[in-house]
């Protein structure tokens, strides 16, 4: 009687709970987009077929787990790194392969450019194909060649070094965030410094000027001799640029170190080369050979140099007496008369650097009718003063009626009185034709004749 009415409950319930089920049925089911019966209809082991058809379909069972592996979106991404350089320009620019090598903070080589840099370069632009990266990343930039140095903001680098570069992103007015892989900077390109040369604190005007070749500082020889008051000339048959102070000569052998100063050989610092018409040799080699010393200041893109004053030639010049007086004149070119002598002696140079061109023998004033002394200037001249038989000129008058001019000529140009080294003049200074002839042709007004007893 108990297992009938346990039996009448249960199915009492059964019914009750179908409109249930029924509504709770009532969505379509699929399998990979097919519909399936429900469960009142389905076929037994249906449910533990959509089960496994589930677990095996990707658009079920692999798209979460992509997703949780998946990186989180950190911000933009680029695969290539740009470097734009601005050149600093020099005056004297060596033609290079300016050579820059990006690597990861790991120390990975990622890429390497090398451009052309010349006198006409103001600026170069280095693009980097990298693996993509995210926008923050930090990378090392080499300077490998081809620059004398590289500024990245305050910071200066040479050949062979490295820093951080890092890219970054910002967000602009408009909210877009912006990606920055691009960065620049300034550079100096290799060059030959520009020279200052002054000579005992002078600056020496030279054409074409000093300049630095291969790590030396290089003058134009001639130039330089003749400022600090010697001589320099080129010859021919043996290639040699001589410089000579007086009897003393110093001999660069033109594309070669081999050097002879005053009678010694020597290798020199650097060959002496001909440069734009000129023979360069090194600055250190002729200064050493004067006694100088050289005070160098470098200014990184040029050097001032100071060569002090050579003993040897202020010794020279020293013994000329012009030169001891320190006697000046407003020409290039100055007279001495020494009547003790009988001798007129020409100088071409500046004050305390006279050297003698000429010398010739005079006749000066007789006893009665002296010649003066003192210090004059040429003022102007006068071809003859005639004398009917006899005449003499040219007449370079200095004073009055005192001047050079030439002894006693007949009209045709012959000698009439032709006497020199002794007194005999009314105090003016006779001279050979040829001698007051090439005074005549050579020497300015203005020109300083000083006469010494």
């Amino acid at each position: 009687m108990k297992k009938i009415t346990s039996l009448i409950l249960t199915s009492a319930m059964l019914l009750s709970a179908l409109p249930v089920f029924a509504a709770e049925a009532e969505p379509e089911i699929t399998v990979n987009g097919e519909p399936i019966a429900s469960e009142t209809d389905a076929p037994s082991g249906t449910e533990a077929a959509v089960s496994e058809s589930a677990a095996g379909s990707p658009e079920t069972a692999a798209q979460p787990t992509e997703a949780a592996q998946a990186p989180a979106d950190t911000g933009p991404r680029s695969s290539k790194v740009t470097v734009h350089v601005t050149m600093e320009q020099q005056p004297y620019t060596i033609d290079s392969f300016a050579k820059l090598e990006l690597y990861s903070t790991s120390g990975e080589l990622l890429a390497f450019d090398a451009l052309w840099v010349g006198g006409i370069t103001t600026e170069l632009t280095y693009t980097f194909s990298v693996p993509e990266y995210t926008i923050g990343e930090s990378f090392t930039l080499k300077l490998a060649d081809g620059l004398s140095r590289l500024r990245f903001y305050d910071d200066i680098y040479g050949v062979g070094d490295s820093f951080t570069i890092t890219t970054y992103s910002y967000t602009n007015e408009n909210g877009e965030s912006i990606a920055e892989d691009s960065f620049e900077m300034s550079a100096v390109p290799c060059f030959q410094k520009s020279v200052s040369l002054r000579y005992d604190g002078v600056e020496v005007p030279l054409s074409p000027g000093a300049r630095v070749i291969d790590g030396v500082t290089m003058v134009p020889v001639r130039q330089l001799a003749q400022y600090i008051g010697m001589d320099s000339y080129y010859d021919p048959a043996y290639n040699v640029e001589v410089t000579s102070l007086g009897p003393d000569k110093i001999y660069f052998n033109i594309d070669t170190d081999y050097t002879t100063v005053f009678g010694t050989d020597l290798a020199a610092q650097h060959k002496t080369i001909w440069l734009d018409g000129a023979a360069f040799a090194a600055l250190r080699t002729f200064s050493d050979a004067l006694g100088s010393t050289l005070e160098v200041t470098d200014n990184y893109t040029s050097l001032s140099i100071n060569m002090t004053a050579s003993p040897r030639v202020t010794d020279y010049f020293n013994n000329i007496p012009v030169n001891r007086n320190g006697i000046s004149s407003r020409t290039d070119y100055l007279i001495w008369v020494s009547l003790s002598e009988y001798k007129v002696r020409v100088y071409l140079g500046k004050q305390y650097q006279w050297k003698q061109i000429r010398e010739a023998t005079c006749a000066i004033g007789a006893p009665g009718t002296p010649t003066i002394t003192g210090s004059y200037e040429y003022q102007y001249s006068m071809s003859r003063w005639d004398y009917g038989t006899y005449y003499v000129g040219p007449c370079m008058i200095f004073y009055g009626g005192y001047a050079l001019h030439s002894v006693f000529l007949y009209q045709d140009g012959s000698e009439y009185d032709g006497r020199v080294g002794m007194q005999l003049s009314h105090g003016c200074i006779r001279l050979k034709k040829v001698d007051i002839d090439w005074l005549y042709s050579m020497i300015p007004v203005g020109t300083r004749i000083y006469i010494t007893p």
